[in-house]
């Protein structure tokens, strides 16, 4: 069951938010995202001052993942 929404933002072209129910999620889900070949993850804090994980590849981040309630 799947229990993270997906936003993308414009932005940054083509990066993807998922926003998830808790930090302890994001962080498992932002482990598995940075486990493919080339890409690896770390913390981040977003523009709003919520905290969270970004997946890197190639040195620039595609995928960021946080919490709904931070």
């Amino acid at each position: 069951m799947c229990r993270c929404l997906a936003h993308a933002l414009v932005i940054f072209a083509g990066m993807t938010t998922y926003y998830c129910t808790s930090l302890e999620e994001a962080l498992r889900r932002a482990k598995l995202a940075g486990k493919k070949p080339g890409c690896y993850y770390g913390g981040i804090i977003l523009p709003g001052g919520r905290r969270g994980f970004a997946v890197y590849r190639n040195g620039k981040a595609f995928e960021q993942y946080t919490a709904i309630r931070a």
